[in-house]
């Protein structure tokens, strides 16, 4: 007994050391925000102006090309959540998540909005757990593939984008060879131990990843459309976002190819993900400076792109979000105008037990015998 005492006390101390950890480092992170804001705005704000006046479609293509990123993450998660989320369901989950990002940081804000989006929708923990990982696993192998390839096509042009192609093919080839070699060889192994029985209780962290590393593994394998659809949204998603990127810096008149201005983004984006601030919110800007920047582009040309940018991509989700909610509104109140409507339209039919309830409470009088 007291050494379950002893061991509870030791978990609860490490999250609370872990808690305060990430509380102090995210001070520290919205610290070094502010100075840099601080700093470099003011002398970055004249430019982003006369930049703007002189082309103004630039954010409405920015906000095009989010939209288009938009519908392509909702139309990847209502293909991967089927049966549980509807289109205007999947539409919320992804809206609200990403505005919920934008407080929480590192995409828990997200993918808590997904998971109880999926328990409205019918879906049990382990499924819940295991569609929102496989999101978070098709995100992750996007953004490896972009800072891969970003990288390539920054630093080596052509020949390195090749390269990274078919290195990517042969390891992908490999891992499926290794993958079938290992399930036929467990397929004809006899068990030959005792099966370990372990008692019930409260499951530890590892053990629930392993769970839904399981449910995530069983669900690709039973239907592998769901990691294409995944992964095929994640990847359309972040190529609209890095053309709206690569052409908001041509419109902005940075001397770089589109293709650049795309590979910039892509590497940008992935290197910013490591950095667990709500929304990337700096670290996705020093990381789109800093590609720009290795692309050919001034530090100049390079700071009213980015801050352009990410404001329109911070800002939209909220626009849209707000929409939404004035919409679902409306609706609701003009439902409930049609119901008033129709109950005073209706005309008013006495129950049809109400005669025998006023003959039995009021009786004619019986007729007087002569």
């Amino acid at each position: 007994m007291a050494t379950e005492d002893t061991t509870t006390t030791r978990t609860r101390r490490s999250a609370i050391s872990g808690s305060t950890r990430r509380v102090v480092g995210l001070l520290v992170v919205i610290a070094i925000l502010v100075v840099v804001c601080v700093v470099i705005v003011p002398s970055m704000l004249p430019n982003l102006i006369s930049a703007t006046r002189s082309n103004p479609y630039v954010p409405l293509l920015v906000a095009l090309f989010w939209i288009m990123a938009t519908t392509a993450a909702i139309a990847g998660k209502r293909a991967i959540a089927s049966g549980y989320l509807t289109w205007s369901g999947a539409a919320t989950a992804h809206i609200g998540g990403t505005v919920a990002n934008r407080v929480v940081p590192a995409g828990v804000g997200a993918a808590g909005v997904f998971v109880a989006a999926l328990h409205r929708g019918g879906a049990s923990n382990t499924a819940a757990a295991g569609v929102v990982a496989l999101w978070a696993v098709a995100g992750g192998l996007a953004h490896a593939s972009g800072l891969l390839l970003g990288v390539a096509w920054l630093r080596e042009g052509w020949s390195g984008l090749l390269t990274v192609v078919a290195v990517a093919t042969v390891v992908v080839f490999a891992v499926r060879f290794l993958v079938r070699r290992l399930a036929a060889r467990r397929a004809a192994r006899t068990p030959s131990t005792v099966p370990v029985v372990v008692p019930a209780g409260q499951p530890t962290k590892l053990q629930r990843v392993r769970a839904t590393a399981r449910e995530v593994v069983a669900a690709v394998r039973a239907r592998p459309i769901l990691a294409v659809a995944a992964l095929g949204a994640q990847l359309t998603a972040a190529l609209c976002l890095a053309t709206g990127f690569a052409l908001a810096a041509e419109g902005f008149g940075v001397e770089i190819s589109i293709v650049v201005g795309m590979a910039a983004y892509l590497a940008g984006t992935a290197l910013s993900a490591a950095t667990p601030t709500p929304a990337g919110i700096g670290s996705a800007e020093t990381a789109l400076v800093g590609a720009l920047m290795l692309a050919g582009a001034g530090l100049g040309e390079a700071l009213p792109v980015v801050f352009l940018f990410r404001a329109v991509v911070l800002i939209a989700p909220v626009v849209a979000a707000a929409l939404m909610a004035v919409a679902w509104v409306g609706v609701r109140l003009v439902t409930a105008a049609r119901a008033r409507r129709r109950t005073a339209r209706t005309p008013h039919v006495p129950h049809a037990l109400l005669p025998s309830v006023v003959l039995i409470v009021d009786p004619e009088p019986a007729p007087e015998l002569p």
